[in-house]
């Protein structure tokens, strides 16, 4: 039998692999700040999944506490980005 909310958990470790590999090439390009720029993107969105799958099993706080952290890894790559 499958976990309900399997796909949602490939999707938040797929997302966190690619952060991880975009980390480790922007370690060596550091010239290509874009890079570093999606990676704290795709950051965020891993912090969405992990929201997604809070809100699923109906704990609020910690999908509250998800969004906060996405939205200000978000929020202050972008202000910092710009």
């Amino acid at each position: 039998m499958r976990h309900p909310y399997e796909n949602y958990y490939y999707a938040q470790l797929g997302t966190l692999l690619l952060a991880v590999i975009l980390a480790i090439v922007g370690l060596f390009q550091l010239d290509n700040q874009w890079i570093l720029l999606i990676m704290f993107y795709i950051l965020a969105a891993s912090f969405l999944f992990e929201a997604l799958i809070e809100y699923k099993k109906q704990q609020m706080i910690l999908c509250i506490i998800q969004l906060l952290r996405a939205s200000i890894i978000f929020l202050f790559t972008t202000i910092l980005y710009f």
